[in-house]
């Protein structure tokens, strides 16, 4: 939840599991719970509600394929990573902060250096080098 009382999702929990913070089945629970009511295609809303306002924060898709193979699902993982990766491929290499997951148009900062470490991250625990 984003805040305590709050009934909102916040994809940022996903980063509790790379802290080892918390019941891992509690964990796995939240992230599909994330996955499934902040996802749109291969990106994720950083909170509920925020589709008004904003695009998805790439960052929390990262954390969330990070988050999906330190709790045991690789393959799931994996799939979610390289789909975010070939819909982000600008020829560039360069990402956002956010993406419109209609149109898949870069918003927001860039470049966005949160997204580039979180994309890191991730390709590292996907790897086994878990940094």
């Amino acid at each position: 939840m984003m805040y305590p009382g709050s009934d909102k999702l916040d994809a940022s929990m996903a980063l509790a599991v790379r802290f080892r913070y918390g019941n891992p089945d509690r964990l796995q629970t939240t992230c599909e719970a994330i996955d499934r009511e902040l996802g749109r295609g291969a990106y994720h809303y950083r909170y509920w509600g925020v589709d008004a306002e904003e695009g998805c924060f790439l960052a929390c898709t990262f954390w969330l394929s990070e988050a999906m193979a330190l709790l045991g699902q690789a393959e799931l993982a994996s799939e979610n990573f390289e789909a975010v990766v070939a819909a982000l491929d600008r020829n560039s290499g360069t990402y956002s902060e956010m993406a419109d997951p209609a149109t898949g148009n870069f918003l927001g900062n860039l470049p966005q250096g949160l997204t580039h470490l979180a994309r890191i991250q991730a390709a590292a625990t996907l790897s086994g080098s878990n940094l």
